[in-house]
């Protein structure tokens, strides 16, 4: 009985996994701006390796094993957002812009975006 349930939820959690890199997967291929591309391929690819490392604990028959299982599911979720964080900002400074779908969502061009001049205002005062 108890077995039963193990294999249950190890294969709910293989199934998440399966959910979760498939809308990853859609997500790279739906938006047009490279950084959405990045943030839907590595948040859904975070967690569907993170449904497998639980269902591979879960399958587990031995403690040794389930605990280097959780020091390499506690490295990954170190290091997969750091990775992707240091892609973004390689592309960030390589000067690659963000695409607005929709021109309504472009900011304008004559607003200002810092208010320098009206602390130099209150300053002189």
């Amino acid at each position: 009985m108890i077995e039963q349930i193990r294999l249950i939820a190890a294969a709910l959690a293989f199934f998440s996994a399966v959910i979760f890199g498939s809308a990853g997967i859609i997500g790279i291929f739906r938006y047009h701006d490279p950084y959405s591309k990045l943030q839907a391929g590595s948040l859904c690819g975070t967690t569907a390796v993170f449904s497998i490392f639980m269902g591979a604990i879960i399958l587990s028959t031995d403690f040794a094993i389930g605990a280097r299982i959780v020091i390499l599911t506690f490295f990954f979720l170190i290091s997969s957002p750091t990775g992707t964080h240091i892609i973004a900002g390689f592309a960030w400074n390589s000067g690659i812009e963000w695409k607005f779908e929709k021109e309504k969502d472009k900011p304008d061009k004559d607003s200002k975006t810092d208010n320098s001049d009206e602390f130099k205002k209150e300053d002189s005062i």
